[in-house]
């Protein structure tokens, strides 16, 4: 069976990366087989990376794959499907150095390099077949990497009751909202699930017999218990955080007894009716888990539809016979929650309050414009939509947003150089703009390299429709410690 070097040109590695290399599209797959091999390369930089490969099962049209996989197949006619329990995930290993040994079965048996450090994407569009001894080099980096030791990644979604903090009752935080029945009458237990007890983490979810079925999270799994799972909590249908790497208990298991008295105490203090201790699904290291702050709660879960979570508090991402589902939105939340690089409330319990969606908002109501949630989305919008042509005309390319997991809104390339653009939207002139603690942080790292879109001047119509705006952009953008003023302190007590 041969093996073959397949190209994606619009790889995006900030919502790839870390998620199932199960599929692979193309217009040159006539000639590809099942159980043929496809070794997936992007360019980084210009520097040839190696992101997985793909063992293939079937060759069948986008409109076929669509019904397995989900509208997450991109425009190609032929797309070629993994075989079933060989899917591995995404990685990326540069193998620029490795570039001009590799040989193919074609008259063209190389890539033309004049530059050893650079490849040119143009080298690598026809898809070609490799020879054995360049297979065994992609191989031994493939197997390097501890690819081949991975399993399909280990996920189970919970529904929870919607909270700020989970960090047990507490004043204007009472107790879960929604989240089942149980809730309606009672403390969900899961007022618990985020606080911290001596570095650990201890969730629930009421499941179905109170059990969970440890085979639908992985299908060779064994026991009583399985390791390194990524929960991912969903209250009102959003993403509310996660255990990165989760301990989940087939059987519900009782809290240690420090824990189980800790939580009594903490109950007593605030005198809760209403609550029994009851057992833990989950536990997991602090170190590992993600409480999203309020304001950060907005990537959206599907729900009671075809395909969605469903209408149990649990969903699975394995069918009952063992086949993995193939829902976009699970490798979309999966590949959220990997590539979040934002606040934790876990880290920072004041984060909401320092957003820089508040802060913007009480600067434009100062100002006289009118300001909510909903007119701070859409000029948002607004902006990074300016922004992108901006950017584009200044001959910036491979532009990607991310705006939802990182402290800056697009990278984007230019000279072979990647660049952070940070976009403003504001209704007032721009002459102040509220900057968040990450964002600070990561322009004061990457010196030269951050770029600030200012679209400012924005106006919004009675009916909340966005238009106008002045854009102005900064290149080399470089903090200067007199141009930042602080608007708040943090006071921690040292005890004294």
């Amino acid at each position: 069976m041969p093996d073959f070097l397949q190209y994606w040109k619009t790889y995006n590695p900030e919502t790839e990366v870390g998620t199932p290399l199960d599929f692979a599209a193309s217009a040159q797959f006539k000639r590809v087989k099942p159980g043929d091999t496809l070794w997936i390369v992007a360019l980084r930089q210009r520097r040839l990376t190696l992101l997985g490969r793909l063992v293939v099962g079937s060759v069948v049209s986008r409109t076929e794959a669509i019904k397995v996989l989900g509208k997450r197949v991109y425009d190609a006619p032929l797309v070629a499907l993994a075989r079933p329990g060989t899917e591995q995930d995404i990685i990326e290993a540069e193998i620029q150095q490795l570039a001009s040994g590799l040989r193919f079965n074609s008259p063209k048996d190389r890539l033309s390099l004049p530059d050893l450090e650079r490849t040119d994407g143009k080298q690598l569009q026809s898809m070609r077949e490799l020879t054995p001894e360049s297979i065994g080099v992609l191989q031994s980096v493939f197997e390097s990497t501890g690819a081949q030791k991975q399993r399909p990644r280990r996920v189970l979604f919970a529904r929870v009751g919607w909270m700020t903090y989970y960090a047990g009752p507490q004043t204007g935080d009472e107790k879960p909202i929604g989240g089942g029945q149980n809730n309606k009458k009672n403390i969900g237990h899961e007022v618990f699930n985020f606080t911290d007890f001596g570095g650990r983490l201890y969730g629930f979810v009421r499941a179905t017999d109170r059990r969970i079925k440890l085979a639908r999270i992985d299908p060779t799994s064994s026991g009583e218990i399985l390791k390194d799972v990524l929960v991912v909590f969903v209250a009102k249908q959003r993403i509310i955080g996660w255990y990165g790497a989760a301990t989940v208990h087939q059987t519900e298991v009782k809290f240690p007894p420090d824990v189980a008295r800790e939580i009594k105490e903490r109950l007593k203090r605030v005198n809760t009716k209403g609550f029994s201790i009851e057992r833990c699904s989950f536990e997991c290291p602090v170190d590992s888990a993600v409480l999203l702050p309020k304001n950060e709660r907005t990537h959206q879960i599907p729900g009671a539809i075809k395909g969605g979570f469903g209408q149990s508090n649990i969903c699975y991402g394995y069918e009952k016979d063992g086949i993995r589902k193939s829902a976009r939105w699970i490798n979309d939340a999966v590949s959220y929650a990997l590539n979040y690089g934002k606040e934790n409330l876990l880290k920072n319990r004041i984060a909401d309050n320092e957003s820089e969606e508040a802060a913007t908002m009480s600067q434009e109501q100062a100002a006289g414009f009118q300001s909510n949630p909903a007119i701070r989305r859409a000029v948002e919008k607004f902006a990074m939509s300016k922004a992108h042509s901006a950017l584009v005309a200044m001959g910036y390319t491979n532009l990607t947003d991310t705006s939802k997991l990182r402290p800056y809104d697009f990278t984007c390339e230019k000279d072979g150089k990647t660049f952070y653009a940070e976009v403003k939207g504001t209704q007032t002139t721009g002459a102040a703009l509220i900057l968040t603690r990450g964002e600070v942080e990561h322009i004061n790292g990457h010196p030269d390299d951050c770029i600030l879109v200012l679209v400012h001047s924005v106006t919004v119509s009675v009916k909340e429709t966005v238009s106008g705006g002045e854009v102005r952009i900064t290149e080399s953008w470089i903090l200067h410690p007199d141009d930042l003023r602080p608007v708040q302190y943090i006071w921690k007590a040292s005890g004294r």
